[in-house]
């Protein structure tokens, strides 16, 4: 009996340790999504109350489509793992989904205001009308998903929602991309994105797209790192299709170019891939300054120094200050700070490796973010999921990662922390990273 018992035992430690095939993994991966699907069908969803069945069953759809590119993802970068390390990964998953719809219900002040708004108009109309009537503060990209939603037959408050959920799972997948497969870096990397308090806050309690224009720069970086340089021109332009803030970021396109990494033919695929997202609007009837004034308009929007976010302006007491030149001072310093470090890093940019390009990536958009006035406390979103990434290939990244989301949490939950505290903790994170890439720039002189 005792050797029954311990054939059994060494058979299941087998199966359980050792790497699984696909069908066993898609197997794994159903379970989990039938499990959240059974979860969602039998939770008290309010903007479902007196919805038939087949709306239920379309919504539960929708929310399980991020949960599916989530677990995509999740079999990439747990590639060689056991069955065990694999389930757990489908767990982080599922947990990342449940975090996210736990503010389903939830009305952040911004929709209330402002998307309720754009959607109902967007719905009174058709394609050309919501086009030609510079509908909303968002890109058009963005707006093609709003006038999209307005036509599904599901609640509009879980659409949006789901769109950023499938931004959080792009996002996480970009982040693993960039973090590398050694050590499975990967994996850790997606499972910290996916459980990060900001990234599952953002869109699943304010319905915020963050995740959108970020996802894409990520990729942006990540396939530029992987040789395909085309692809890395593209998703950058996907990233400023989306959003203004994707700036933050563009500016590492010099150092990659000087890497070799991109080349000048790859700007004809960034500049073809703004004119396809522009065309459905330009074919809807918006005109071309239509699509410019979007961008120049959300610069001249806010006025503030800074609005609750944890920058050089949060370290003043910014009552009675003049907001316009003190503004023009920020900027000024932002884009001195930025063009110290290009001329940091494109002398080396041939000798760095991707940490490097990590490390620099972030570095970018701490500093920029940290010294521009008019930020939102959002706008550190792209600096989180970096500092992730960059956490998961190196422990000396660590305490800046956890500086900036501890600083990134606290203004926008209100975790008692003062604005000045955050705004010192968000220097300290710039700091650190400094001293790192300081520190690997010596290393790498001390190796030739």
């Amino acid at each position: 009996m005792n050797h029954l018992l311990t054939r059994a035992d060494d058979r299941l430690r087998a199966f359980l340790l050792e790497a699984p095939g696909c069908a066993l993994l898609l197997m794994l991966d159903a379970c989990a999504v039938a499990a959240f699907a059974l979860v969602l069908m039998t939770h008290s969803l309010g903007q479902l109350a007196g919805a038939g069945l087949g709306v239920r069953v379309l919504t539960v759809l929708m929310l399980c489509a991020p949960l599916c590119v989530m677990l995509a993802f999740a079999q990439r970068a747990g590639r060689g793992m056991s069955l065990l390390g694999h389930a757990c990964l489908a767990g982080v998953c599922a947990m990342g989904m449940l975090l996210r719809v736990c503010f389903l219900d939830h009305v952040s002040s911004d929709y209330e205001i402002y998307l309720a708004d754009w959607l109902q108009r967007l719905a009174a109309g058709s394609f050309g009308d919501g086009m030609r009537a510079s509908i909303g503060e968002y890109n058009v990209l963005y707006q093609y998903i709003l006038f999209a939603i307005t036509r599904l037959p599901v609640p509009a408050l879980y659409a949006v929602k789901a769109v950023s959920f499938l931004g959080d799972a792009f996002l996480a997948g970009a982040a693993a991309s960039l973090a590398g497969e050694e050590e499975h870096h990967g994996a850790l990397a997606l499972c910290a994105v996916l459980l990060l308090p900001t990234c599952a806050l953002d869109g699943g309690m304010f319905a915020q797209c963050d995740s959108l224009y970020a996802a894409c720069a990520l990729w942006g970086l990540a396939l530029a790192l992987r040789g395909k340089p085309a692809g890395s021109a593209a998703c950058f332009a996907l990233s400023l299709a989306f959003k203004l803030q994707a700036v933050f970021l563009l500016p590492i396109v010099a150092v990659l170019w000087a890497a070799g990494r991109l080349r000048l033919s790859d700007a004809l695929v960034f500049l073809g891939t703004l004119v396809l997202t522009a065309l459905p609007a330009l074919l809807g009837g918006k005109g071309v300054g239509q699509i410019l004034a979007i961008y120049m308009g959300q610069t001249g929007l806010y006025t503030g120094l800074t609005y609750n976010a944890p920058t050089l302006f949060g370290l003043m007491n910014t009552a009675g200050l003049n907001v316009y030149a003190y503004g023009s001072f920020g900027i000024a310093l932002a884009m001195g700070a930025l063009l110290a470090l290009l001329a940091f890093a494109l002398p080396r940019a041939r000798r760095m490796d991707a940490e490097d390009f990590l490390r620099t990536a972030l570095l970018m958009v701490l500093l920029v973010v940290f010294c521009l006035p008019r930020m939102h406390e959002r706008y550190f979103f792209l600096a989180g999921a970096l500092a992730v990434a960059l956490a998961a290939r190196s422990r000396r990244a660590l305490p800046a990662a956890v500086l900036i989301e501890l600083a990134s949490l606290s203004t926008v939950l209100d975790l008692g922390i003062p604005l000045r505290d955050t705004s010192v903790m968000m220097l300290a994170a710039i700091v650190l990273t400094a001293f790192d890439a300081k520190r690997a720039c010596e290393a790498q002189k001390s190796c030739v």
